[in-house]
């Protein structure tokens, strides 16, 4: 029988019921500022965290034009015409 040690990360929660989670935790679940967790009670009765998705379109699109380079020309070039076409007479 195999076994997997788990590790322990303790946070402290404040008087406003507040808590900071822990950097490993943040690492973990790739949070950051403005991210949002949902907390899901099992069957068992445990507490899974998880990040919450971006449902925000305006907001994914923001993050991915600052992380992802965009073609500064504002037209695609095509190349020269040929100028001899001849369309539809």
């Amino acid at each position: 029988m195999e076994t997997t040690k788990k590790s322990l990360i303790i946070a402290t929660i404040t008087s406003k019921n507040q808590i900071t989670i822990p950097k490993a935790i943040r690492q973990k679940l790739d949070v950051h500022t403005n991210d949002q967790l949902s907390f899901e009670e099992t069957a068992e009765g445990e507490i899974v965290i998880k990040k919450k998705a971006n449902d925000d379109f305006w907001q994914v699109v923001k993050e991915h034009s600052e992380t992802y380079t965009i073609p500064s020309e504002s037209e695609i070039d095509w190349g020269s015409d040929l100028g001899g076409e001849v369309i539809d007479e």
